[in-house]
């Protein structure tokens, strides 16, 4: 059998292109290339990436190929984009197309498999800029295209019936997964230096995603900025800080201005981008990870967090409730009070901290990209017949 899979969304996995859609497939064409010697691949790169992150995944049963064209060029006519990458599709002779994310030729006729990424746009589409929101109009049309749509989660599964009108039937869930790394918590010298990297000092409370307004950062700082007031009292020798880590995403200056606006200008730490190889260290320095995000469709820091043995206090939206299975705070992410409270519970009572570190760490050994490839490969293969 001949799978292609659309892999144009990896560029550079060890510098930008781990996060979201980029890490998503990355991480799965690798297990599935582990997994799978049996079947032929025939996987589509983007003709901008570098040699050496392709050759990485050259194989036996492995063919690469290279886009001759950016297939979302603005300037080329849609027609045309169209015609050019259905022909490019076909030349292979494929059994079935695997789309992680993106866009699927209206002309390619043969059968696809996408994948439900980014449904977010559809349910808050003012929480993202107007260049988004055009990219999302393409998302419809992909999946009434698909003969298959795998969703990460329960919860999106029943987004993409609900709000994008995809028949139950077509729908299969599989959870992501996340870096087994994780699991290998930092050493106290391995913390304090990345702690002087980033200019952390003393405790934290870490959130790491992109800052941007679908993660719901001013109300986290407003209820950072009253958990502050309750510890002067209760434990006046902390200097908690807030550290917000991750790219700046779409109005991030503005979420910047609201960390001033409360007088926390060196009280919240913005480090920008964590380079890969100092993520398990300041995640395993943090006293609590919180993620308060308005929707999500899967949430791979708060399981990474969780690996590292980390508390976790996150937004009791569906996805999240699904996958932290019972081992986290879950609090309605518009209150601020509760939100303040839960952090403040969990740093009063050394006993439940102990409690949700263990459940935690179990729980996040239920997610494996080797398991993630199999149900897919599962999938695939099925349809392919």
């Amino acid at each position: 059998m001949r799978i292609g899979i659309d892999a144009q969304t990896i560029l550079n996995p060890k510098i930008g292109d781990v996060a979201g859609l980029g890490h998503y497939t990355y991480h799965l064409i690798d297990s599935l290339l582990s997994v799978d010697q049996k079947n032929e691949f025939v996987l589509f790169f983007n003709y901008k990436a570098r040699k050496e992150d392709i050759e990485k995944f050259r194989k036996k049963n492995v063919t690469i190929r290279r886009f001759p064209f950016s297939y979302y060029k603005k300037f080329l006519p849609l027609a045309y984009s169209e015609t050019l990458a259905t022909a490019f599709f076909l030349r292979d002779r494929l059994d079935v197309l695997f789309v992680p994310g993106g866009r699927v030729p209206i002309t390619y006729k043969k059968k696809i498999v996408v994948t439900g990424h980014n449904l977010a746009l559809k349910k808050f589409p003012e929480l993202f800029s107007k260049k988004e929101n055009l990219k999302s109009r393409i998302k419809p049309a992909a999946f009434k295209r698909a003969n298959m749509v795998i969703a990460s989660t329960q919860a999106g599964k029943k987004d993409l019936e609900n709000d994008f009108g995809v028949e139950n039937k077509r729908i299969e869930v599989v959870h992501n997964a996340f870096d087994e790394k994780f699991f290998q918590i930092a050493s106290l010298n391995e913390i304090q230096k990345v702690k002087d990297r980033y200019k952390i000092q003393g405790e934290y409370i870490l959130f790491m995603n992109t800052i941007k307004p679908l993660n719901n950062l001013p109300k986290l700082i407003e209820a950072f900025s009253k958990l502050r007031l309750l510890l002067k009292g209760k434990k006046p020798n902390s200097n908690y800080k807030l550290v917000l880590a991750g790219k700046n995403g779409w109005l991030s200056d503005e979420i910047h201005q609201i960390a001033k606006d409360f007088g926390l200008k060196n009280e919240i730490i913005f480090p920008g981008y964590i380079e890969q190889e100092d993520l398990n260290a300041l995640y395993s320095g943090a006293d609590i990870f919180t993620s308060m995000p308005i929707y999500e469709e899967f949430g791979s820091t708060v399981l990474e967090a969780m690996a590292c043995g980390v508390p976790v206090v996150c937004s009791n939206v569906p996805a999240l409730a699904e996958i932290t299975g019972g081992a986290v705070q879950l609090v309605d992410p518009y209150d601020v009070d509760g939100i303040k409270c839960s952090i403040l519970k969990i740093l009063d009572d050394d006993v439940l901290r102990g409690e949700m570190k263990a459940k935690g760490l179990e729980q996040a050994k239920k997610f494996h990209w080797t398991k993630t490839a199999e149900e897919t490969l599962k999938i695939l293969e099925g349809l392919a017949g």
